[in-house]
């Protein structure tokens, strides 16, 4: 895979969902009739293309980022990865804290997931729902392609979710080997 964090990842989801507005606005963008119109449809593909981009291109991050993490847990069989030691200098207690906001930290990243799914959903049938005002031929041919989108996004959300359990379960099984009380973690940082 490439580099998720490149401009280019950014751009074919811009694309993409430039696409995917076009095909379902594109009878529409022909038979406008006034300017506002007109700018409203453009408005509504530059959006389209801008979450599609940004929501795939955070996808690919996360799931880069949940791989990577997933194979370095799995190759130190049960134990403290030996990157993560190394960051803080072969220290167990820095390292299970250090745990402990990974832990925290793929939580929210996984909220952040279900968020911009929401609004890529949103923002895919936006366009639909507009040309089924106009009655647009293209509608069925929108949504068909829209729904395989879809699909496709779910099966990255699939992947990261199944790290993500991973990693939880790893962390919360290396805490509790190691008896480390976050409670107690939390009195002494008041």
């Amino acid at each position: 895979m490439k580099n998720p964090k490149s401009f280019t990842t950014f751009l074919e989801g811009f694309n993409l969902g430039a696409i995917l507005a076009l095909i379902s606005l594109g009878g529409a963008l022909l038979n406008s009739q006034t300017i506002q119109i007109y700018s409203l449809i453009l408005i509504l593909i530059v959006t389209n293309g801008i979450v599609v981009g940004v929501v795939r291109q955070y996808l690919l991050i996360q799931l880069t980022l949940t791989k990577n993490m997933t194979r370095s847990f799995k190759q130190s069989k049960n134990q403290v990865p030996g990157r993560l030691l190394e960051m803080r200098n072969y220290k167990l207690a820095d390292t299970l804290k250090l745990l402990v906001g990974i832990s925290a930290r793929l939580r929210m990243n996984m909220c952040g997931v279900l968020v911009l799914m929401l609004l890529l959903l949103l923002t895919l049938f936006l366009p639909t729902i507009y040309t089924y005002r106009l009655a647009s031929d293209m509608m069925m041919f929108s949504l068909m392609w829209s729904f395989i989108f879809i699909i496709y996004t779910f099966k990255i959300i699939g992947e990261i979710n199944h790290n993500y359990h991973y990693l939880q379960n790893q962390i919360t099984y290396l805490l509790e080997i190691h008896q480390f009380n976050r409670a107690e973690m939390r009195q002494k940082q008041s």
